[in-house]
């Protein structure tokens, strides 16, 4: 049996020349056979979220090219939530991400690295150019999660990059409880502020600590 031509009228509905005719209360009807699309600009919330898409996209692929620690650090804390690593560091830096500077726009806020190991008290700093004393106490206990070996990892933000984090392995331990760090050198003068982020990861890398956040500034001497 031969097919129904598409223009028949006693269908229920047909197409000609690109226009669809159907028939309503017996009366006949037509419209485009194809809707044309519309652009519609994106909503104030949709632009919203195509935004965080980018910097949280663009800035996490950075952060962790830096060191194999950061990734294992983030995926094992990941973990505990059932979550990857980069979407628990989403979850928790994205607050700080600033689209305009692609990077952090506030830095006390940010988390350099999450665990469950003891953390670094009373953390402080002095600063000779860019040469860095770092000082911090340690639990009186040396077993478990506050182990004297625990090695101190230093990230760390120069103050006009804050797009740009960097990161350090150290050779010095929790139970010293002092570390002499000097950065490498950059093209950034001497004045410049630097956030530094030190935490603590075990010998073999199976555990970290949260980090915490210090302020480096360059003290200038008062006019007498």
């Amino acid at each position: 049996m031969g097919r129904k031509n598409q223009s028949d009228p006693t269908r229920k509905s047909f197409i000609l020349n690109g226009i669809r005719y159907y028939y309503r209360n017996d009366k006949l009807c037509a419209m485009p056979a194809k809707r044309e699309k519309v652009e519609r600009p994106a909503t104030e919330k949709q632009q919203v979220a195509r935004d965080a898409m980018e910097i949280t996209g663009t800035f996490p692929v950075n952060f962790f090219r830096l060191s194999p620690v950061l990734y294992f650090a983030w995926n094992m804390y990941g973990e505990y939530f059932s979550l990857t690593y980069l979407d628990i560091f989403r979850k928790l830096n994205y607050p700080v991400l600033d689209l305009k500077l692609q990077g952090v726009d506030y830095f006390p806020d940010f988390h350099f690295c999450k665990g469950d190991l003891v953390p670094p008290r009373d953390t402080r700093v002095n600063r000779e150019g860019w040469t860095f004393f770092l000082y911090w106490n340690s639990p009186a206990r040396e077993y478990g999660r506050a182990n004297p070996n625990d090695s101190l990892a230093l990230g760390f933000f120069y103050d006009s990059c804050p797009d740009s984090p960097q990161f350090i392995m150290t050779s010095f331990t929790r139970g010293e409880c002092f570390a002499r760090i000097a950065l490498p050198d950059s093209a950034h003068p001497e004045t410049e502020t630097v956030h530094l982020y030190p935490f603590f990861t075990s010998p073999d890398w199976s555990a970290y600590s949260d980090s915490r956040y210090v302020k480096a500034e360059v003290i200038e001497p008062a006019i007498p």
